[in-house]
């Protein structure tokens, strides 16, 4: 039985999937405590932002535990079908996914569910749906063609391909780094985001995942009602005034 560990540091979330033996699969327990954490995160006033990473640097994540689904009869025309891992939008705090190793299926899936991906350059990552006789699921094609167009994706899903890190940069997935760096840039990518308003943060967060398919005329107005709002709260006086007199800003 793997585990999912939470640990907070300087008002960053580190949720660590732990299931070595597996490439950090996850079985029904850590399922269910992956929802605990993602309910933790959200209403815990100390975190501003959330990492997720894999457990010894060989995976991030390679799925639903298949064993698991085997012996509990999901597939097939009496199964009681998969259910899915990733869920964080509609979370409001940032999600940013540090990728060593593995993340296939869902776990490929998980990591399009994060906001933010930084990506080893030997990992590989992708879709495996079709290689299982399924339909990829858990929310991957819908991420997948908004995050990169129809075009690209199509070619991922439909030959079933895995990227490496670079490749996975070049197709605008991830920021790719060396290996050994994979967990700190996504901790400092982390520590950034959470020096900000997290007002703001949230705000930017809902304009890009509620507006990008509005027609063009609502999305600005949209935009534009959000951003006024901004202005006329205590951050932006903060800000602004941190500005003027040379100074780091306290939010």
């Amino acid at each position: 039985m793997g585990q999912v560990d939470l640990t907070v540091e300087d008002r960053v979330a580190v949720i660590t999937l732990d299931n070595q033996d597996k490439h950090n699969a996850v079985d029904a327990p850590m399922r269910a405590r992956l929802d605990e954490i993602y309910a933790a995160v959200e209403t815990d006033d100390d975190v501003r932002v959330a990492v997720i990473c894999g457990a010894g640097g060989k995976a991030f994540c390679s799925g639903g535990l298949i064993d698991g689904y085997l012996d509990r009869n999901a597939f097939g025309p009496q199964g009681t079908g998969v259910p899915p891992i990733p869920r964080p939008w509609p979370a409001t705090k940032p999600f940013i996914a540090a990728i060593n190793g593995y993340a296939y299926g869902g776990g490929f899936a998980l990591a399009l569910a994060c906001d933010l991906r930084v990506i080893g350059k030997s990992a590989s990552i992708g879709p495996a749906g079709l290689k299982r006789g399924t339909v990829q699921g858990a929310q991957t094609i819908t991420r997948l063609t908004r995050l990169i167009g129809a075009s690209k994706a199509l070619e991922i899903l439909l030959l079933s391909r895995y990227l490496d890190g670079q490749q996975a940069a070049q197709a605008g997935l991830a920021q790719v780094v060396d290996d050994a760096d994979v967990l700190e840039t996504a901790m400092d990518c982390a520590r950034t985001i959470a020096g900000f308003s997290p007002w703001t943060v949230a705000m930017t967060k809902k304009l890009v995942y509620e507006t990008q398919h509005l027609p063009l005329d609502e999305a600005i107005a949209q935009e534009e009602a959000i951003a006024a709002q901004a202005y006329r709260r205590d951050d932006a006086l903060e800000g602004f005034s941190a500005f003027n007199e040379r100074r780091k800003p306290k939010f």
